[in-house]
Order: structure tokens, then sequence, then C-alpha cells
């Protein structure tokens, strides 16, 4: 999603460790598909997942930046919502079988209405479209240590082993060490454009009203049906 919108062979990285004698400075890197296979655990156990978020977009094509933030809300299986507080009204909502997306800031008087198709690359939820299947899906690489909120994370790159079926075309993932969440997400986009998206208050498994994961479009609002 741009500005203007709003919008198996495993790489391991290791240190060369030559035999008993080697510096004892030279330590092995984590291993990164152990690290994503915890966070893949942790997230199967997740039903509900609520969290205030902030993304930053940074378009080269249009030279431009943007920070918007917002609350995330998440109902497996297909139900989630993005609901931006800043600009206030724009919202993504996915009821399991239809998306709409609608972002009165940028595009007044139009909601745009896709069909889920359960295909990766065709959904707006962004936990799940990493965390499904990856290692069948993903050159995976160890890239640092990190933080995010002041908790020690792990960054993970995830390079599409399908290049071009997709529309991004590498994503990083923080993966927090103590409770291997997912809770950063930079999307490399085919476009050139960078999206990154910071989950904070992270809470699974609550209580989400249903009305959540209904959007009703506004009288005078245009529906535009992307799926035919």
């Amino acid at each position: 999603m741009s500005v203007s919108a709003r919008s198996r062979t495993v790489a391991v990285v290791l240190l060369a460790v030559g035999s008993l004698t080697a510096p004892a400075t030279m330590a092995q890197a984590p291993d990164p598909g152990a690290i994503l296979d915890r966070a893949v655990e942790t997230f199967s156990h997740v039903t509900t997942l609520r969290a205030d978020f902030t993304q930053f977009v940074r378009d080269p094509m249009l030279g431009a930046t943007d920070t918007s933030w917002g609350e995330f809300l998440q109902q497996r299986p297909g139900k989630f919502a993005l609901r931006w507080q800043h600009p206030k009204g724009d919202m993504i909502v996915a009821d399991g079988r239809v998306m709409w997306v609608f972002l009165p800031s940028s595009v007044p008087n139009q909601v745009v209405k896709t069909n889920l198709s359960g295909k990766p690359g065709e959904s707006a939820d962004l936990v799940a479209e990493f965390l499904d299947q990856p290692r069948q899906r993903f050159v995976v690489t160890y890239v640092r240590s990190d933080s995010v909120g002041g908790r020690a994370a792990d960054v993970l790159s995830l390079v599409p082993m399908q290049q071009g079926t997709l529309p991004y075309r590498r994503v990083l993932i923080w993966v927090d060490r103590a409770d291997t969440l997912v809770h950063r997400v930079e999307i490399n986009e085919g476009s050139g454009a960078v999206r990154r998206i910071t989950f904070d208050r992270m809470r699974t498994n609550v209580p989400i009203p249903a009305s959540s994961f209904v959007f009703r479009a506004p009288p005078g609002v245009r529906v535009v049906d992307a799926s035919q």
C-alpha cells in the first residue's frame, strides 16, 4: 500500500568457527529457522490479537514519507481490521470472506471491496501473511539483534522463493525474544516503497466484539468491486 493509498533452501549466516582454538569472540549466529519456528508455533495458539500500531511509509517514487497510527484487531482465521486514529476514519476491514478498504483521507467517497482468496500476497493481514508456512515460501536469514519498545528482539529477513509473484520483494520481521510474537514488520514492496508497522500493547486471546469485523459503507460512498 503506497503513501497515496495509505495505504527449502534456508540461507543461514554463520560466523566461521575453525577449531577449539578459535578466538572466544567468534560466536555462532542465532539459527533463523529455529527463531521463525518458535514464532510460528506461538502464533498457532493465537485466536485473537489486539494491538496499537504505528505505520511508517517511505515512497521514493513520490519522494514522500508518512506516519500514521491506530488499532489492529485480528480473529483467526481470516478476520482482521486496521482502524486508523490518524488519519481518523481510514480503515481496512475483513470479515473472513470480503475485505473492505476505506481510506477517506486520500480517496473520499469510495470504498474498495475485494473477495478474500486466502492466497499468499492477497491479504492485508500484517501478521498471518508471513507466518503461514514460511519455510515453504521464503528464504530466511538472520539479520541482527535489535529491540522494539525496549524489548529484545531478533530480526529475520524473509525473501520470497517465487520472486515476481508477490507484491513485495523482501520482508523483515522482529521476533520478540520473550513472548516470540512478531512486534514489527517491514515490507519492501515491488514499487520500491517501504512500509514499516510496529505493534505496541499486544494482547492475545482476548475478547473482541464481532462488530469489529463488520463494515457498512456510509451513505453516498461508492462501492468499487475489485473482485470482478
